[in-house]
């Protein structure tokens, strides 16, 4: 249908309105005079316009843009907007055309979207356009195209998104009825996606399939947020004289199908809010599963008379649809909105419930038209096959039903089995059924079974909606709550805070992240504070496929982290079937929003406190906000704890200082008399034990660590693993690093403790291997030192000491000054460069290594005595390691002699002794 078409038709319907109603009739037959056609699209309109009101001139019958002629795409080809090339038209419509287009700044390829100027002549709505598109852009969410950028060049506006490889929805129907559980799983998606989008306040307002992409994965995304808003313009800002005008598809004489999912608010032109977006996607449902849409006509007035007086056909006449969708799309489809779905996400819940539902009753039946009897299906629930085999498959299904269908009752009152099914099987189905679900909520669920399971969860930093970049620390205090509370649980690995802060940048995808930290599932949240009201969003991906596994909103005041982080772990606890305690709701080692505020700041600084930062403008802040915590509450036992440990971390690696240590003694006793079940203290404390400070009290910092350990089983395996490693125990080593790698498998800090776990007790092999398999790296001039290659080692270390030639402060600075020479023959050389290093080298937790090297240079020298007495040193520095000096072939020169022979002996005799307390 042309636009000339339409005017006419309206000219025509407006003058009939005008005239009494008894003599309407008569003035259409006369105008229409020979054109039945013409005739038979006015009628229904007037008629309805009777019954209904003026709708049609309402602004929401305005559906679309003004045909927009498409002739000139090709000279576009090739050209350039702003910095995106074009390279190929991918399709046009009532909202633009869409080309594809080359980013040129980030090498990406793009979606590139020319709005028509009819769109964008209104100032006013284009501006609403703009905050609209701006609020769809901050949206984080897997079914939501992601809008890069809405820019303007020479008068012409555009929109560039990520680029969807796949189909659209109705290139996907075509005509064609879809099968039952994937039109469920679209819709699903589709309502996760609205359900996110109208908590924003965003109504999309041109939900139809030309709108919805079908990634190759099955990933859905929703298209077009904020140009609807564009194209669908406030009733204030409308010239209501053009109604019709906006009738008319792409190419002229083709009727634009968007108005067979308009909802009868909108036909009417009343105000939409987020029940007409449930009731297009409603529309869209009917049409993936009966092949048609609901509400049809000759022409467009009767689409709009139809949607508005008549109800849709049952499904049942097109397809054996299952009862419980013919309730789901009946209630979509509700004339008042009040009766229809309020929410997207109980949409979506259903649908998902619908699903599951529909998968289990199909592995009970084994395949099409099989049913047992209710004899054979007890005795297979006796012994356990029935459940066995009829378990839902997790890639099919969510990790567990919505809590409004996690019962069997919930399927048997809703009808949902398919209307075939004789009393008798249906009765034996539901007892399977029950038989199913005891099963699996006594067993805990998906949590630990299977290699599609959820077993490992990371909880990404929440991320603030309006997108300002400040010191806000308000979301990663949600993450660090609902991360400590989750991981108590203990059903399932839980990635630590510190293996998740570097993904706080919004630009950061949360599947990409998920991959990289190696979990099953994701949680990525976002906030918006306003005034003193809080917004949170919560999803749960599962990173196997990509799917939304549950989405929700939560509204506090902005003081309420507290009541945030119990919601959401509760939540997430419920949805992975986890028992959450309600202890570990209610302890709190706070209750000050405002101090609990600085110590996730403090611990966020802390956290960069190492051995290799040596400026003090992190540790002194840190200090300074658990100081700023604990002045709040003074009762904040982690906060006293932290504290303490800062202070040792500073003394250890940063400056020497006694005081320092005793501080951290008395932080740490606070600590503990406030709540003596905090693992942070014997954390800290193993520190102490194993340093310059205490001793080097190995057996003291493995208890203190193992006592740690029965209060948080997460925490300290690294720290253990290089203690075992520094006595000999070489597979106790390996295990702790192979548990700290499953808590956090992307921590470089850990993968470089496991290389250097081979590297300090001198076996190259096993370096090589270990830095392959972790970091992809090759051998270094340690290896071939190590290896005493001589001949490959001498470039590399040339290239290593040209890096820094005055360096005498690090481990390298000896091997590279004097292990190198000494390997050569040089001794001399190699034993004058020790003097000038042990000036400069500070008594620190890396000192052992130091002075082990030392006793090599000696040993290589043939210079017994010396070698013996740095042996003896680094042994009572903290590295009492038998098995290395009795590996090392550094150290063969030496060996028979007797002060060596009875060194060995003394250091055996302290590692069986190790053996025997700690393997």
């Amino acid at each position: 249908m042309t636009p000339d078409r339409w005017k006419q038709i309206e000219a025509i319907f407006h003058s009939a309105l005008e005239r009494e109603p008894g003599e309407r009739s008569a003035f259409i037959a006369t105008a229409c005079a020979g054109d039945e056609s013409l005739r038979s699209e006015v009628e229904p309109l007037v008629a309805a316009s009777e019954r209904e009101g003026d709708f049609l001139d309402s602004p929401a019958y305005e559906i679309a843009a003004e045909w927009i002629a498409n002739s000139d795409a090709d000279m576009l080809i090739g050209g350039q907007v702003n910095h995106y090339k074009i390279l190929a038209q991918l399709g046009s419509g009532g909202m633009g055309e869409v080309y594809l287009a080359q980013d040129t700044k980030l090498g990406r390829k793009i979606a590139l979207k020319l709005l028509p100027v009819s769109f964008t002549n209104d100032r006013a709505r284009l501006q609403r356009f703009r905050q609209e598109a701006r609020a769809a852009s901050a949206l984080n969410h897997p079914n939501i195209v992601t809008i890069h950028e809405i820019g303007e060049q020479n008068g012409s506006h555009f929109i560039t998104t990520e680029l969807v490889e796949g189909e659209t929805l109705r290139e996907r129907i075509s005509g064609k009825q879809m099968k039952l559980a994937e039109a469920i799983d679209i819709v699903a998606q589709v309502a996760s996606a609205l359900s996110a989008t109208h908590a924003a306040g965003i109504i999309h307002r041109d939900i139809k399939p030309e709108n919805i992409m079908v990634r190759e994965d099955g990933i859905i995304k929703v298209l077009d947020f904020g140009l609807a808003k564009l194209a669908f313009p406030q009733p204030e800002a409308v010239d209501t004289q053009a109604a019709t005008r906006s009738m008319v598809k792409t190419n002229p004489g083709m009727v634009m199908g968007t108005v067979q999912y308009m909802s009868p608010e909108q036909a009417r032109g009343q105000e939409v809010d987020a029940r007409s977006d449930i009731w297009s996607l409603g529309v869209v449902l009917y049409e993936m599963v009966a092949g048609r849409v609901p509400f049809n006509g000759e022409t467009p007035s009767h689409v709009l008379v139809s949607l508005m007086e008549s109800e849709p056909p049952p499904l049942g006449r097109y397809t054996e649809a299952p009862a419980e969708l013919e309730r789901i799309v009946s209630k979509t489809l509700q004339k008042k909105r009040d009766e229809r779905y309020q929410t997207a996400r109980d949409l979506a819940l259903d649908l998902r419930a619908l699903n599951q539902a529909s998968e289990v009753e199909a592995r009970l039946r084994g395949s099409p038209g099989y049913l047992v009897s209710e004899g054979e299906l007890a005795a297979e629930i006796r012994s356990g096959s029935a459940v066995e085999s009829h378990r839902p498959d997790p890639k099919t299904s969510d990790v567990t039903p919505p809590r409004a269908t996690s019962s069997p009752e919930y399927m048997v009152n809703r009808g949902v089995w398919h209307k075939r099914v004789v009393a008798p099987a249906a009765a034996a189905i539901v007892l399977a059924a029950v038989a199913y679900f005891i099963y699996f909520a006594s067993s805990g669920g998906y949590s630990a079974r299977g290699k599609n399971t959820i077993q490992s969860i990371a909880i990404l930093p929440f991320r603030s909606q309006t997108g300002e970049v400040k010191e806000d620390f308000l979301g990663l205090g949600i993450t660090n709550g609902i991360i400590t509370r989750v991981s108590q649980t203990r059903a399932l690995t839980v990635r630590p805070t510190s293996a998740i802060l570097k993904y706080g940048n919004p630009a950061i995808d949360a599947l990409q992240a998920a991959r990289e930290l190696e979990v099953d599932a994701v949680i990525e949240g976002t906030y918006l504070r306003i005034g003193d009201q809080l917004r949170v969003t919560v999803n749960l991906i599962r990173v196997e496929d990509g799917a939304l596994l549950w989405t929700d909103n939560f509204y506090k005041h902005s003081t309420d982290i507290f009541a945030i982080q119990d919601q959401v772990s509760q939540e997430v606890a419920q949805r992975l079937q986890l028992k959450l305690s309600p202890s570990q709701l209610t302890k709190r080692n706070t209750s000050n929003p405002e101090a609990y505020n600085y110590y996730v700041k403090a611990m966020y600084h802390s956290s960069n406190i190492g051995p290799y930062l040596h400026s003090r403008t992190e540790s002194d802040l840190a200090v300074d906000l658990f100081k700023k915590a604990i002045e709040l509450d003074a009762n904040y036992a982690l906060a006293h704890a932290q504290l303490g440990y800062a202070y040792t971390k500073i003394a250890v690696f940063q400056e020497d200082n006694p005081a320092l240590i005793e501080q951290a003694r008395h932080e740490l006793g606070i600590a503990e008399r406030l709540d003596p079940q905090l693992a942070e203290v014997h954390a800290a404390r193993y520190f102490i034990a194993f340093s310059q400070y205490d001793g080097w009290r190995v057996s003291s910092a493995i208890q203190e660590l193992r006592m740690a350990q029965q209060l948080d089983p997460n925490v300290g395996h690294p720290e253990l693993g290089d203690l075992y490693m520094h006595i000999g125990l070489d597979k106790q080593a390996v295990a702790e690093y192979e548990l700290a790698l499953k808590v956090d498998p992307n921590n470089e800090t850990i993968k470089n403790a496991v290389v250097g776990l081979y590297f300090v007790t001198a076996r190259p092999d096993e370096v090589l291997e270990a830095s392959k398999r972790l970091f992809n790296r090759g051998p270094d001039y340690n290896y071939y030192m190590e290896k005493r290659m001589l001949k490959e080692a001498a470039p590399l270390v040339e290239q290593e000491y040209q890096k820094n030639p005055n360096s005498f402060e690090s481990w390298d600075a000896i091997r590279i000054r004097g292990l190198w020479p000494a390997l050569q023959g040089k001794h001399q050389e190699a034993q004058a460069a020790i003097p000038p290093i042990l000036e400069k080298i500070r008594r620190n937790r890396g000192y052992h290594h130091v002075t082990y090297d030392i006793a090599r240079i000696y040993a290589l020298g043939g210079r017994s005595e010396e070698a013996l007495k740095w042996l003896r040193i680094t042994v009572t520095e903290g590295f009492p390691c038998y098995p290395l000096f009795a590996r090392d072939s550094f150290l063969d020169p030496i060996r028979n002699e007797t002060a060596f022979i009875q060194f060995m002996s003394e250091m055996k005799n302290l590692w069986e002794g190790y053996q025997t307390e700690f393997g």
